[in-house]
C-alpha cells in the first residue's frame, strides 16, 4: 500500500487527477467485469445517442506526466515470457483485460481492433498489450482462448501470470480488480498509451456502451493521442477519420450468407420447456443473445418486454427468441425461476453447449440479431439500444 501511494505521488498532479477521477468512478459508475456508466431511467435515456450524449458516456482521459511507464515480466497467450521493455520504440496501447469478461472488455478489443485499422501503415508503429485482470482465471490457455474467440489471438500480446505478479501489475498502473463471486471480477477498465521511450503519456476508461458512436468516439481519441508520438509527428488528420464500425463487419458479426438455422429446447412464458427452431422457413426472428447475470441485459429486459408486445400488434415486426448462454448459468431451473419471475413474455432458447453463440459470432451481450426466415443475418448489433432504434433497424433491414 505504502509503494502505491508513493507510486502516485511521484506521478505529479496529472495523476493525481487522473486518481481523482478513478475515485470518482468507483462511487458514480457500476462495475461489472469493467465499468459500466450508471444509465438513467429507461424513460429518460436518450434513444438516438446526440453528440453530447456520446461524449457524456465517453471518458475524456487524462495526460500523464511522462514518467517511465513500471516494468513488468509476464507470460503470453502462446507460453512466451515478454517484458513491458521489449517494445520499446514501439507506441504502447496497455489495457487490461478480464480472461472470462463477455461486457466491456469485447468492447475494448473492437475498439483496439479498427484502431488498428485506422493507422494504417502506421499501425507498425504501435503495439497493443492486455494484462490479465482477472486473479483467478489466470492460464495461457485462459487468455489463448479469450484471445481467439474474439478475433485478437495474433493482434496483441495478452498477458497473464500468478495472481501475485498480475496484483504488482495492476498496483502500479492503479487498476483494482475484486472477486464478486465464483468467477464474476470487477476491474477499472483503463487503457494507457505510452510512447516509445517507455513513458506514460495519457489515460482514459473504457465505456461500456456497445454503440457505434460511442465506440467510433473511443476509436477517434486514441489515434489523437497517437498520432503525435509517431515518427514526424503525424497529423491526426493524416489518418483516416473514425468512421461507423461497419467497416470492419466481420469483426462486428458473422457474415450473412450462410444460413445459421437452429433449434434448441426453450424455456416457453408458462415455464415450459419445449423445442423452438430459427431460421425454419416460416418468419424472420430477432434472437437477444443474454445471461441471467448479466447486468446489461436486465437495463434492457423492459425493452424486450414492450418489443414483444408490440410484435404481438404489429405483424411487420418479427417475433423475439432470446437465447441465454446456459453453460454460464448454475441450473436450467435457475433459468427458469429468472423468467418467471421477471414475467417474459418471450421464448428463452437454451444454449446449453455454446454452438449457437458460437455460430453467430457472439463476443459480447447483450446482441441482437435479426435473422431471415432462412436462417440468414440480415443486422446485428452488440450492447444496450433503445427501442425505437431497436424498432426502427429491424423494419430498415427487413425491406433492404
Amino acid at each position: 500500500m505504502r509503494k502505491g501511494l508513493s507510486r502516485i505521488a511521484n506521478l505529479g498532479i496529472a495523476v493525481l487527477i487522473v486518481a481523482g477521477m478513478i475515485g470518482i468512478a468507483y462511487g458514480a459508475w457500476r462495475l461489472v467485469s469493467g465499468f459500466h456508466p450508471t444509465l438513467p431511467p429507461a424513460s429518460q435515456t436518450p434513444d438516438v445517442p446526440s453528440a453530447n450524449s456520446t461524449n457524456a458516456v465517453v471518458d475524456p482521459g487524462a495526460s500523464l506526466g511522462h514518467r517511465p511507464a513500471p516494468n513488468f515480466t509476464l507470460t503470453n497467450q502462446f507460453g512466451q515470457r515478454v517484458r513491458l521493455d521489449h517494445f520499446r520504440g514501439k507506441i504502447v496501447v496497455l489495457t487490461f483485460i478480464d480472461s472470462r469478461c463477455t461486457t466491456v472488455c469485447p468492447l475494448t478489443a473492437v475498439v483496439l481492433k479498427n484502431l488498428m485499422y485506422d493507422l494504417g501503415p502506421d499501425r507498425k508503429y504501435v503495439q497493443l498489450v492486455a494484462v490479465n485482470a482477472n486473479p483467478i482465471a489466470t492460464s495461457v490457455k485462459d487468455v489463448y482462448d479469450w484471445s481467439a474467440s474474439h478475433g485478437m489471438l495474433h493482434r496483441w500480446q495478452y498477458l497473464t501470470g500468478s495472481a501475485h505478479s498480475l496484483e504488482a501489475v495492476w498496483r502500479h498502473y492503479m487498476v483494482a480488480t475484486q472477486v464478486l463471486h465464483g468467477s464474476l471480477v470487477e476491474h477499472i477498465a483503463a487503457v494507457y498509451v505510452i510512447d516509445r521511450q517507455g513513458r506514460e503519456h495519457w489515460l482514459y476508461l473504457n465505456s461500456s456502451q456497445g454503440s457505434t458512436p460511442v465506440l467510433a468516439l473511443e476509436v477517434k481519441q486514441l489515434i489523437d493521442h497517437i498520432a503525435p508520438l509517431l515518427p514526424g509527428s503525424v497529423s491526426p488528420n493524416r489518418l483516416a477519420p473514425a468512421r461507423e464500425l461497419e467497416y470492419l463487419p466481420s469483426e462486428l458479426g458473422p457474415s450473412g450468407k450462410s444460413s445459421r438455422s437452429f433449434s434448441l429446447t426453450a424455456v416457453m412464458p408458462s415455464g415450459a420447456l419445449q423445442p423452438i427452431a430459427v431460421g425454419n422457413g416460416l418468419h424472420p426472428t430477432l434472437l437477444e443473445f443474454f445471461a441471467t447475470w448479466c447486468p446489461d441485459c436486465q437495463e434492457e429486459t423492459p425493452t424486450l418486454k414492450q418489443y414483444s408486445a408490440l410484435s404481438l400488434r404489429d405483424k411487420n415486426l418479427p417475433p423475439l427468441v432470446a437465447v441465454d448462454l446456459r453453460q454460464t448459468e448454475p441450473s436450467t431451473a435457475h433459468v427458469v425461476h429468472y423468467a418467471l419471475g421477471q414475467r417474459l413474455p418471450f421464448p428463452i432458447a437454451l444454449d446449453s453447449r455454446g454452438q449457437v453463440a458460437y455460430l453467430y459470432g457472439i463476443t459480447g451481450i447483450p446482441t441482437q440479431v435479426l435473422v431471415s426466415p432462412h436462417g440468414h443475418i440480415l443486422w446485428y448489433h452488440q450492447g444496450l439500444i433503445g427501442l425505437k432504434t431497436l424498432q426502427r433497424q429491424i423494419l430498415q433491414s427487413l425491406t433492404k
